[in-house]
């Protein structure tokens, strides 16, 4: 995998950094899922979220937010 694509570990990193600094500051992140019509499509576009979430959910002082984007077409 190219080290460019690799967000996961970097902002779960960067993430844990920001609380080191500052414990006392609730921070949120926004996930955004893209919800598709047919199953299959699901393939494509379901892997990330739910890794980004798992990685981040045990982190102190962090806030997971999940916003739904529906694709159409």
């Amino acid at each position: 995998m190219s080290p460019y694509r690799a967000v996961i570990a970097t902002l779960a990193g960067y993430l844990g950094a920001l609380h080191a600094l500052r414990p006392d500051v609730a921070l949120t992140a926004v996930v955004p899922e893209i919800v598709v019509r047919r199953r299959w499509h699901r393939l494509l576009h379901g892997g990330t979220p739910r890794r980004l979430r798992r990685a981040l959910r045990d982190l102190p002082g962090l806030v997971i937010t999940s916003v739904p984007i529906h694709l159409t077409r």
